[in-house]
């Protein structure tokens, strides 16, 4: 009897820190599937954007476009056109788009919207352990030549996988960058 009066807590003990111990391993994959695809998909737009023409600049299709709090003052637009330079054609640019679906969290790239069925998907939809929340760019008036300057934001989360709840959720990433332009 006292063997059992010993042994019932120490083994509530031991399956308790089981049981914490899953729960910080899936926070910790929450938190590494977060960063992971947030470095990835920072990489690939700074990548495509730094290859863009400055010259050309950076067009936003006005249906995507994302307003302040107030809805006064555009803050981005989900759905830009660049333009990169053709290097065997001096003069001529070929049109590229960045595309972001807030719906379903996917992010497509089009090298060349002459064959836009030549789309890559940077970023896949949404899935239980990663969302895309908020994906925008806009043109930054940095006061150079042509504003070459481009302003990336986006929003991503573990989609509640962590169940750390959105107040305190670690694994909750919002990033803002700066890319330069390729001046031609």
């Amino acid at each position: 009897m006292i063997a059992l009066g010993v042994g019932l807590p120490v083994a509530g003990a031991v399956v308790l820190l089981f049981v914490q111990a899953a729960f910080e391993q899936r926070r910790g994959l929450a938190d590494t599937t977060v960063e992971e695809n947030a470095y990835v998909l920072q990489s690939r737009i700074t990548s495509c954007l730094r290859s863009m023409s400055a010259s050309g600049g950076l067009t936003g299709v006005g249906s995507s476009a994302v307003y302040d709090a107030s809805h006064s003052v555009i803050i981005g637009y989900q759905t830009v056109y660049g333009f990169q330079a053709n290097p065997t054609n001096s003069g001529s640019y070929t049109t590229e788009q960045i595309s972001f679906n807030p719906s379903s969290g996917q992010v497509l790239y089009t090298p060349n919207m002459a064959a836009s069925s030549n789309q890559i998907v940077w970023m896949k939809t949404n899935s239980p352990t990663l969302a895309l929340r908020q994906l925008y760019l806009i043109a930054h008036f940095d006061g150079s030549q042509n504003s070459s300057l481009v302003d990336v934001h986006f929003e991503m989360d573990d989609n509640g996988y962590s169940q750390q709840g959105t107040n305190n959720n670690l694994a909750d990433i919002d990033r803002s960058f700066f890319v330069q332009m390729r001046s031609d």
